[in-house]
This record gives C-alpha cells, sequence and structure tokens, in this order.
C-alpha cells in the first residue's frame, strides 16, 4: 500500500482498506462498490464533533482507500466524486450529523450509479454480438459475463472460447467460466499459450478494463496483450467492455501511473474499441470524450 496518514484510522476502516488491497479475486466494478462502502462505513463510525473534522476525516481515508489500488480509476474516479459532492452539502452547515447522513445518501447513490452503468455498458456490448460468433476473452470481467449473459438471453447463438489467464496460481479463466455455464453458454477453456492457435477459430475478442489510459490504452489483466497483439495479427476485432468511470482524467493523467502486478497494458493500436454506457467509443476519441 502506497504510503498514507493510516495511523489514525478506525480499525474497522483499515481492515477493510486492507482487504480491498490484498483482493484479487473480484474485478474492478465490485471493488469500486466495495471502495465506496468503506466510505459509508467510515461515515457511519466517525466521531467528528464538527463538519470540518468529518472532512479532514474522510479525506485521509479516501486517500488511503485510493492508494490501495492506484491502477483502478474506477475506484479514485468514484471517490473524487463523492467527496465533492459532500464537500458541496457541507458548505455553510454545521450539523454533523445532517452532513453525515446526506452524505450517505450519496454514497448509496453512487453504487447504484455504478451498477446501473455497468449494466448499460454490457447491453450495448450485448448488441455487438451475432448469431454463430466465436468470441474469445481472457481474464475475468463481471462486466463483460453480463454482456455474455445479456447476449444469451436474447437468444443469440454464440460460443465463447477463455484462456485460463493464471496468475499467482490463480486461474481466472476459471471463475469466469463458472459464470458462464450458469447461464447455459457453450464454453471452452484454453491455455494462455495456445491463444495463437485459437484466435483463428474466433471472430471477435471481448475484454474488460481496470483503466483506459488519456490516449486510448487499455490496462487489463494478463493475458489481455498477448490476447490482443494476436487478435491484431489474426485481424479479429478487440473490444474493451467498461464503463466511463475506468477513463483516465487529465488530472490522473498527469501522474505516474502505476501498473500492478499481472496487468497489462494494451496499446491503443490493438483495440478496435472501447463499448461503454455512453456507447462505443474509438480510442483515438478518448481525449476528445474526456475534454467534452
Amino acid at each position: 500500500m502506497m504510503q498514507t496518514d493510516k495511523s489514525r484510522h478506525n480499525p474497522k476502516i483499515l481492515e477493510k482498506i486492507r482487504e480491498l488491497e490484498d483482493d484479487r479475486l473480484h474485478g474492478a466494478n465490485w471493488l469500486s462498490s466495495q471502495a465506496l462502502n468503506i466510505m459509508g462505513l467510515a461515515i457511519q463510525e466517525s466521531k467528528a464533533i464538527t463538519v470540518t473534522g468529518l472532512l479532514n476525516e474522510l479525506n485521509k481515508i479516501a486517500a488511503s482507500i485510493t492508494a490501495a489500488r492506484p491502477s483502478m480509476t474506477a475506484i479514485s474516479n468514484y471517490i473524487s466524486q463523492l467527496l465533492q459532492q459532500i464537500n458541496l452539502i457541507s458548505q455553510g452547515q454545521e450539523q454533523v450529523n445532517y452532513v453525515k447522513n446526506i452524505s450517505l445518501a450519496k454514497v448509496r447513490g453512487f453504487i447504484t450509479l455504478a451498477g446501473k452503468a455497468t449494466e448499460k455498458a454490457a447491453e450495448n456490448a450485448a448488441m455487438a454480438i451475432a448469431d454463430q460468433d466465436t468470441i474469445i476473452t481472457c481474464s475475468y470481467s463481471s462486466t463483460v459475463c453480463e454482456t455474455f449473459r445479456i447476449a444469451m438471453e436474447k437468444t443469440a447463438k454464440f460460443e465463447v472460447i477463455i484462456t485460463e489467464s493464471r496468475y499467482n496460481n490463480v486461474n481466472y479463466g476459471e471463475i469466469s467460466a463458472q459464470q458462464l455455464k450458469q447461464h447455459g453458454i457453450p464454453i471452452s477453456i484454453i491455455p494462455d499459450g495456445d491463444i495463437k492457435r485459437y484466435i483463428k477459430k474466433t471472430n471477435k475478442a471481448f475484454v474488460g478494463a481496470d483503466t483506459i489510459l488519456i490516449d486510448g490504452s487499455l490496462v487489463n489483466g494478463i493475458p489481455t496483450y498477448k490476447l490482443a497483439r494476436a487478435a491484431t495479427t489474426a485481424k479479429i476485432p478487440l473490444y474493451s467492455v467498461c464503463e466511463t468511470a475506468k477513463f483516465e482524467t487529465f488530472n490522473q493523467h498527469r501522474k505516474q501511473h502505476e501498473l500492478e502486478p499481472g496487468f497489462d497494458l494494451i496499446p491503443p493500436k490493438f483495440i478496435a474499441g472501447i463499448i461503454t454506457e455512453a456507447g462505443i467509443i474509438k480510442p483515438v476519441d478518448i481525449i476528445n470524450f474526456q475534454r467534452y
């Protein structure tokens, strides 16, 4: 964990932040909701007797949360937006309990907003799946799994090839496979070393995202780079499915981006499009989208 002032954190909060930092089984969507829940717990547990004291406490906890998973932009974005909202409702307000109650409502609102954005991105991505498609994916993305579920419900007949996506003795492809099996989606799991051989049997590649950088690059779990490169060579379009909350901001771009172990950086030239709740965005258009 990056160095932040955690010495005065409530032990319950500190434990939740450590769990967030150590979690290597869940995707960015789930972890973002957990980060917001930690903020909610911090508000509930706060003993601050003034609004200023509460704001100072929440800012320190927010810094520790974002430092726990520095490469997951969605966490930073949601926490930052939440703090902005809390600061707005705190202006000229002296009743700390009022600020706490409204802040808790804001936390619940952001969790709902995040869920709706994920659902809409998956719905948009499902529209890109057609009958007889054979799609290859890697790592684990709850949004991509939801995309396949929605497409299956719309009676599209397709197959999914999943790479094992092994890292630190964890088979992330198997996590995806178990989820897809529950919905009756035909799947095959292949070793990561066989991507080049199997890519020729597919016509699309779908992956999730932990972060979309301002230049359109993608950060995602291994072996996404290997898959993206093979797809480009085979002229198979690769799409990333994610919410715009995972887009890096100009402010974040000025900081040195940290790539966590087990993650790949994929150049924009390997990405056909990024499917979000706002529709499909070309990597080259990310910077203009953020300006807009």
